[in-house]
């Protein structure tokens, strides 16, 4: 596909924009088989780590690095769509900084707290590129995104930790939200400074969502000093490698 200048205007004023359906179903079925297979892996782990753990295996499972868990999703990770999106937001060199598998099972499927994702890890430079990539639909009952556009124009914001909810919160005035809905194969694309959060899975349906992320190569913590992300080349000199 190509990005249209709409959309990097879009991107630039507003902190995101919403591809059209890019993938087809059976390339996100064969991606929503491995999730599967990973999070029965994953509540085997939380199972011997204790009751906790196994809980948020179950309840809130965040699968990070799948592309060196599966080749499925590694090969899904050097899609021409993403490149597309590297080349047009990123440069001629890129990065895959994070990526991870999201679910959200239904009834239980927690909300998840508003937060800049450059939170977790504070890079230099601070912005990045994350494709939140719906493998299956994602509305609002099941828990999708929801946004405030253009607060990434607002900086790193200040943000407090909560040990009950194992997770960061935005300290902002995020009255002024939006929800994305997005069909199977749709692209939320943001900058990593737009504030974000989901809400509860009050469905019958498992939320599923591959997060995406591409920073420049070589990216280091902004106060370490130390390289950061997992420093997997995907672009060089506009060429997928």
């Amino acid at each position: 596909m190509t990005i249209t200048e709409s959309q990097l205007k879009q991107f630039r004023e507003e902190g995101y924009f919403v591809t059209g359906v890019v993938f087809d179903p059976a390339i996100l079925e064969g991606v929503l088989a491995e999730f599967h297979r990973l999070w029965g892996i994953a509540i085997q782990e939380g199972e011997k780590r204790g009751p906790k753990a196994a809980e948020m295996a179950k309840l809130r499972p965040f699968i990070g690095q799948v592309h060196q868990q599966s080749a499925v999703c590694e090969k899904f990770c050097k899609s021409e769509v993403y490149m597309e999106i590297c080349r047009k937001l990123i440069g001629a060199d890129a990065d895959l900084y994070y990526n991870q598998a999201v679910l959200k099972p239904p009834g239980k499927g927690r909300s998840f707290g508003w937060h800049q994702d450059t939170q977790y890890i504070i890079t230099n430079p601070l912005t990045y590129v994350t494709c939140w990539t719906a493998i299956t639909r994602a509305v609002v009952d099941n828990g999708t995104i929801w946004i405030v556009p253009g607060a990434h124009r607002n900086g790193l914001l200040p943000h407090v930790w909560s040990d009950e909810t194992f997770d960061w919160n935005c300290q902002f005035d995020s009255s002024w939200n939006i929800p994305v809905v997005l069909r199977p194969g749709q692209i939320a694309v943001f900058n990593s400074l737009l504030p974000h959060s989901s809400g509860p899975n009050i469905s019958d349906e498992t939320r599923a969502a591959y997060v995406v992320q591409y920073h420049i190569p070589g990216v280091r913590h902004r106060d370490k000093g130390e390289l950061v992300g997992d420093q997997y080349p995907v672009l060089r000199g506009n060429v997928a490698v």
